[in-house]
Parts: structure tokens; sequence; C-alpha cells
């Protein structure tokens, strides 16, 4: 018995010490002490592959580090260039780095292995930086490089987290079909450096890979490329800037929807610059519509005289877009719509008025709206508007006049309880709205929901419209059964200040589209100049804020901006911004932009 107890106790000691030492050899964070700031390194104390190797026959690469290690994020920042068929495996190995392949490496090729932010600590999370690793398969290790910068076609800022990709085939379908001989990401501020590289001829192309296959295939990833082959050789290892886009794709009808009855919306996948006309089949013959074109959306306004008993069928034509389609809708109900159509009521304009024209937000006329000086009132309706009678808008000023009044104050006793009561006489000022002369009111060209009102308006005043009932006629023959009105306060001169632009070195023979931006780059202004070398612009009445010149080198002269288009080898048009300006109360800025500097 007492032997049996001696062997319980030693076989219990020895599962102690077992699990004593895989607790001991488990890596923790330690507890207590400074905090650990350096990342790891190569431990030169213990085996590591090494760096710069020549003749590599190994299937894998081991890298031991002074600490334990972590990977996070490994595939997505391993890259191997040449790019390996099948993807490598990565994985850790007490404080080692191990990653290996089964595949043949080609002959006398130098490979770069980039692990990128993989590498971490486990104690505080420290990234070992721009850790690398190259060898080659041949007797010597190429080394001639190409390096560059990456930015936006649009707003020419640098794009990190591209690829930038070399190929030695110089075929045009290449990026399309192939992986790269060659590639690197790029960094934060768009720079990029290949290095490694032997004496060849190679083409460029840089891509915003969206489902890591090194190829260009879908129609959503971003490209830059250089317009045609150049050689790298011990004199020339040259350095680029690609300007990267998304190329416009076929225009189509991305969707459609009816409101309510009278009304069809239908949505493009571009922005559109030219009239579509729409063509409803089998119409009646006193059949009535309106087009309304914004910039990617088309909205219709159709009459009564429609077939409500079978589908309909519009076909939408735009021949400069090469766009010719046919769309399918189910018949709307009049019951609802004659219900919604009773009242034509009026809403605030729209912030993209070329892309949504048929605004559905009901103004408030117990708000009062900012209203510039030198602009007319913009009202706009829910529907479009066919005809209206100007005497029945009024138009009010805001006037401070001083009125008596009269304060009684009562007064009471603590003591007696008895009550006095006293007369106090004020001169107050209060608004009085009063009714100004006829007003101009005109119908919007552009936008069949819109009537502009054309006043003097005098800086400072406040001002009140009201439309009375039986004013507004709309496109279905109902009018207001409401009177509507609304409160505008016109902004003070002093909120104003002219943007002076001064754009030298211009192209005589290009045509150029010169945009106004605010802080958040919506187009305040825009002009269009051609045959100068230099051209002066004033804009005028600018309100105070952050601002921008933008110039669109226009070559199709279409007054818009293209991308580019990679199997026709064009490149983007390219976009000139100036430095960005503050626009101060009553001050005149003014500016100089030269189209021929170098970016």
């Amino acid at each position: 018995m007492k032997k049996q107890n001696q062997l319980v106790f030693f076989i219990s000691a020895i599962c102690t010490s077992i699990v004593f030492a895989i607790s001991c050899a488990e890596p923790s964070m330690p507890k207590g002490g400074p905090q650990d700031k350096q990342a790891p390194r190569i431990n030169p104390q213990r085996y590591s592959t090494p760096n710069k190797s020549t003749n590599f026959v190994d299937k894998q690469i081991i890298l031991t580090f002074d600490e334990w290690i972590k990977l996070q994020g490994a595939y997505s920042q391993l890259i191997i260039s040449p790019p390996l068929k099948e993807k490598p495996d990565i994985k850790v190995r007490n404080k080692s780095l191990v990653l290996q392949w089964s595949e043949e490496l080609k002959d006398s090729t130098t490979y770069t292995v980039n692990f990128g932010d993989a590498v971490r600590d486990i104690t505080e999370n420290n990234i070992t930086p721009n850790l690398k690793f190259v060898f080659s398969t041949g007797p010597f290790l190429d080394s001639l490089k190409c390096s560059g910068q990456i930015v936006d076609a649009i707003t020419n800022k640098p794009v990190k987290d591209v690829l930038v990709m070399l190929y030695q085939n110089k075929e045009d379908s290449i990026p399309l079909t192939q992986k790269p001989y060659y590639f690197s990401k790029t960094g934060e501020n768009g720079l990029f450096e290949i290095e490694n590289i032997k004496v060849q001829s190679y083409r460029m192309f840089a891509l915003d890979d969206k489902n890591n296959n090194y190829k260009y295939d879908l129609p959503n990833e971003k490209i830059a490329f250089f317009d045609s082959s150049f050689l790298i050789n011990d004199s020339i290892q040259p350095a680029f800037r690609l300007r990267m886009f998304q190329e416009r794709q076929n225009t189509i009808v991305l969707g459609t929807k009816t409101p309510h009855f009278g009304c069809l919306k239908i949505q493009f996948n571009n922005q559109i610059q030219t009239s579509s006309k729409v063509k409803l089949l089998n119409a009646p013959q006193d059949y009535v519509y309106f087009i309304d074109q914004g910039l990617d959306t088309l909205t219709l306004w159709y009459d009564g005289t429609m077939n409500q008993d079978k589908k309909w069928l519009f076909v939408v034509e735009n021949k400069a877009e090469k766009l010719i389609d046919t769309i399918r809708i189910n018949p709307s109900s009049k019951n609802n719509f004659i219900e919604f159509a009773q009242d034509l009521k009026w809403c605030q304009k729209p912030k993209k008025v070329n892309s949504e024209n048929t605004p559905t937000k009901k103004l408030r006329d117990t708000i009062s709206i900012q209203q510039a000086f030198f602009n007319p009132l913009e009202l706009f309706f829910i529907r479009p508007i066919q005809n209206f009678d100007s005497s029945r808008f009024l138009l009010f000023t805001d006037t401070l006049l001083p009125i008596k009044d009269v304060v009684i104050i009562e007064k009471i006793d603590s003591f007696t309880g008895l009550v006095t009561v006293d007369t106090l006489i004020k001169s107050v000022l209060r608004d009085t709205f009063v009714k100004l002369p006829k007003l101009k009111i005109v119908k919007s060209l552009d936008v069949s929901t819109q009537l502009n009102i054309f006043y003097n308006w005098i800086p400072n005043k406040r001002y009140k419209i009201l439309i009375l009932p039986d004013a507004l006629t709309d496109f279905y023959g109902l009018k207001n059964i409401d009177t509507l009105s609304a409160i505008y306060s016109i902004t003070n001169l002093d909120d104003y200040g002219n943007i002076t632009a001064k754009i030298v070195d211009a192209d005589s023979a290009m045509q150029y589209l010169v945009q106004l931006t605010n802080s958040t780059g919506a187009i305040i202004q825009q002009r269009i100049v051609k045959d100068s070398t230099e051209i002066n612009l004033i804009f005028e009445n600018i309100k105070t804020g952050i601002y921008s010149i933008k110039i669109i080198h226009d070559i199709s002269q279409n007054l818009r901006w293209d991308p580019g288009a990679y199997g026709k080898s064009l490149q983007p048009e390219k976009i000139t911004i100036s430095k960005s300006i503050t626009l101060k109360s009553g001050w005149e800025n003014f500016m100089t932009i030269n189209l021929n500097r170098k970016e």
C-alpha cells in the first residue's frame, strides 16, 4: 500500500512538472516593467535563410526573430515578385516565420518577397517595417529598378495601396489575361519602387485590384498605364507619374420607378451631357409629355390619355451615348394620383437640380430662406408648371415701423393687500410687410418644375412671397388650392467678393472648362474658354469661403471630363487644380494658374 502511494505521488509530480514546463514555454505578455517599443528584429545568433542568396534551390524561407512574433493580415500583406502561380504557406513556428511553396521556381530569376506590415510582436503589436527578402535562382542578383508615383486623375492626389506591375510581354491584352513579372505596391504618398529588375523592355500598368488576382478583369477596378514600352538597363532606370482612373462604361439604364401616375424616372449608370428621347410605343394620338434631363436621371412627365389595360413600352434613346433601350412599365392607378394631385405644393430647391428635377420636400413658410441679392428667387414645385397667373403672385418687403405699445403694470402692497395699476406707454419697432409692385416671373427653360422671380433685391432686407389659390396650373391642368407663402432674407454685400484668375501657358488650339469649386468640390461657376494662350477670368459675387480653380483640358470638346480607355490607348483628360484660396468679406483675390507647370 505504501509503495502504491509512492507511485501515485511520483506520477503526480511528473504531470505537474510537464504542465509547468508547457506553461513556461507558451508565450504570453509580461506583467509589469517598461513598455516594449522595439519591433522584432532578425536574430543574428539563430538560423535564418541568408538574405540575398544566389543559386537558391530550397522550397522554403525561414526568418528567426529575437522575440515572439505573430502574423496579421499575412496573405494580404505578402507580395512576391515575380508572383507564384499558387499562394505559398506562411506560418509562425516558435520565434520564426516560415514561408513554404511547392512549385518550381523560374531559372536564373531574382525573386523579391515583401512581408509588408504582417510581422508584429505579441506584446505591444510593434511592426517590423520594410521586411523584405531577396534571392536568385541564378548565379547573381538583378540590381536595376524603376520608381514613380500614382495619382488620382481627377484630384491629382496620391493613391496608396495599388499595384504597380511590369510585364515582359508587350501585347495590349496582357494586363487582362496574365499576371505581371514584377510588381510593387504604392505607399501613403502614392510612391512606388520596383527593385531587383533585370535588363529588359517592359510595359507598366497600375491596378486597384478589387479581387486580388493581379488581372484587370472588373469594371470597377481603377487603372493607370504608360503609353508604350520602355527599356531598363544600367543607364536607364526611369521614374514615372501615372494618373489613375476608372474607365467609363457603356451607358445603360440602371433602373426605373414610377412614384405616381404621370411620372416615370429613369436612372442611368453615367452622367449624360446630351438630351435623351423617350418614345411611348403605340401612343395615343393626343399623348402629351415633358422630359426633364438631369445629369444621371431622366424624368418623364406624361398625361392621362394612356391606356391602363396593358403594360406601357417606352423606348429611351441617346445617340451620343449609343444608348437605346426598351422599358416595360406596369400601369399606375389614376385614382391615387388624382387624390394626391389636388394640392400643388412647392418645395425646397434640391441639392442637385440637374440630377433630380422632381423635389418632394415641402417648403415651410415659418423659416427664413437665404437669398443672394444678385439672383432671382427660384421656386420649385412638385410637378411641371404649364401656366401661371402673375396677378396672383404677391411680394412684400419687411419694414420696421414704430408702434405705440401700452403696457399695464399691476402692483400689490404686501402689507395692505391693495392693488394699484400703472400705465406705461412704450414706442417699439415691429416687423410689417409692405406690398411691392408687380413682379417679373419667368418659367425656367431647363427645369419644368421651376419658376424664377426677378426683382432688385435690397441687401439685408426680408421679403415675403404669397402665391394665391388658382395662381398655378400644372401639366395635368390641376391648380393650387391653398395660398403658398415663404420668407426670404437677402444676403449682405459684405458677405461676397470677387476672384480674378489668370491662366497662362494655355494651348490656343485646346478647349478648357474652367470651374470654380468650393471646399467640398461643388462647382460654383463654370466657364468655357479657348483660342488663347493667356486667359483672364473674373468670378463675381462669390460668398466667403475656401475655393479652388479646376481646369479640365477638354480634348474631346464634349463639355465634360473624360477618363481614359486602355483598349484605345487613351489617357484621361488632364485636370489642373490651383492651390486653395480663402475669400474674405469684401476682398478681391487674384491668382495665376500655369497650365504647363510640372506636376
